[in-house]
């Protein structure tokens, strides 16, 4: 995409020509009935929170030719979507025929709407025979990643305008393997390193498949290849005396653990040390865009209480901040710097991956995508260059350990409800007005984010 001047105006904000207006789902998370999955097995062990199972979740397996047409109608010009390896592979080496045929069918229908495909091939969720061997603490696991990856370039190469090899790699690292909040629950620092160089490598590999077996994107030119990358923003509390210094110290190490490790490898080559060696054969420069994920500022407390989180108390918010209904704090300012910093960092264009709220109500929903679409602009008007933003999420969804209790949709689904209507937020059509005329207009922030009015438009 070739980014041109922002024409400026006193009432609106332009975005660049041929920005990509989307939004984002995870294949488990919508499509229903991911029955021979690792998740499956843990939801039906009761270890979610609302004692939820994602079931038939919101049937976009079965739904999507009616939720493309909603897409179309409120103006979103892109759309990011999940394989599951799962369905695809329900046994090793055994694929199913039926099911990449299905998903031809979704990514066809994609195309008939003239969207922007965004196209996910691990979103954490394994098939349940992986996790059997060890999920990616087992050698063999990215060799059979790389056997799934390899069929489905070749059966559906000629439809993704992106590719994401992975999604948010080192959450599933951290809270699956280190925390051991999500699944397999493990508490290592050895299976953290273990699962981080698996996930480096396989992303590595399938980077240099993609290009090999599809080298051109639909439009002609190189394929473009990237992660969808978690980096929220992590700041210490900065307590005063000695907890202060280890809160700098755990911002330190959880910035590495969490994203700077794995940048530093993809940018140098070089095992960093939060990982150990040795180093991961074809990783360097394996970024054709920098898909960022961002939702949210982490502040790091001391609690001597916490001694399963090493001390920390990540889930408080410094007085006056606003949260979500995740308890996660609001802190655009946050995108606008970690854009700059990935920038700083690879000099590659940048794809706004996920961004969103929990918000049943959709009362803070339009002033968070307004106040994040302003830094997004922001960045754009110093000149780097950002390919577009995939709101999360277009449904409301299975949020993994919350289950259906939190709600980032712009369009309202009950998962209980037995016809699963659709039914857009006011938040929906808001972004359509954006999308439609590829601008955030004065009004818009007038009546969404008053107060940014004088500093935004000068007045």
């Amino acid at each position: 995409m070739e980014h041109t001047a922002l024409s400026e105006s006193k009432d609106s904000l332009k975005f660049p020509d041929n920005f990509i207006w989307g939004t984002s789902t995870g294949g488990h998370q919508v499509e229903g009935g991911n029955k021979n999955s690792d998740w499956w097995v843990w939801e039906l062990k009761g270890l979610i929170e609302d004692k939820t199972v994602s079931g038939r979740a919101m049937d976009y397996w079965n739904r999507h030719e009616e939720d493309h047409a909603l897409m179309a109608k409120l103006n979103y010009k892109g759309f990011r979507l999940g394989i599951e390896w799962a369905r695809v592979e329900p046994q090793k080496g055994c694929f199913n025929r039926e099911v990449i045929d299905h998903y031809r069918r979704i990514l066809q229908s994609l195309r008939d709407h003239k969207f922007t495909i965004c196209l996910t091939l691990h979103h954490w969720v394994k098939p349940s025979w992986v996790a059997d061997q060890g999920g990616w603490m087992n050698p063999d696991t990215v060799n059979d990643f790389l056997r799934y990856a390899k069929f489905v370039i070749d059966e559906l190469g000629s439809f993704p305008d992106y590719w994401v090899t992975l999604n948010e790699p080192m959450v599933p690292a951290i809270m699956g393997n280190f925390l051991g909040r999500l699944p397999p629950h493990r508490h290592s620092i050895k299976a953290y390193r273990s699962v981080s160089k698996a996930f480096l490598r396989a992303h590595a590999e399938t980077y240099h498949l993609i290009h090999s077996r599809h080298p051109l994107a639909p439009d002609g030119t190189k394929s473009k290849v990237g992660v969808a990358m978690a980096y929220p923003w992590i700041e210490p509390w900065n307590s005063p005396g000695l907890a202060g210094w280890y809160e700098r110290i755990a911002a330190f190490i959880t910035r590495r653990a969490a994203f700077a490790g794995w940048d530093y490898t993809i940018r140098t080559g070089k095992p960093h040390w939060i990982h150990g060696g040795p180093a991961v054969a074809g990783i360097q420069d394996t970024y054709d865009y920098c898909g960022i994920n961002y939702y949210m500022r982490v502040s790091l407390k001391y609690d001597r209480q916490r001694h399963g989180q090493y001390r920390i108390d990540s889930t408080k918010a410094p007085p006056g901040i606003e949260v979500t209904q995740t308890g996660w704090q609001i802190y655009p300012e946050g995108l606008y710097r970690t854009i700059h910093s990935v920038w700083k960092r690879f000099r590659k264009p940048i794809l706004i991956t996920e961004n969103g709220i929990a918000d049943d109500t959709d009362k803070q929903r339009p002033r968070y995508m307004i106040e994040h679409l302003v830094q997004i602009h922001r960045a754009i008007q110093e000149g780097i260059p950002i390919l577009g933003y995939y709101h999360w999420s277009f449904l409301d969804n299975f949020e993994w350990q919350s289950g259906f209790a939190k709600r980032f949709g712009l369009i309202a689904v009950q998962h209980d409800d037995p016809g699963l209507l659709r039914v857009p937020r006011p938040s929906a059509y808001l972004y359509s007005e954006i999308a439609r005329k590829n601008a955030i207009t004065k009004e818009m922030v007038e009546a969404h984010a008053p107060d940014l009015v004088a500093t935004v438009f000068g007045d």
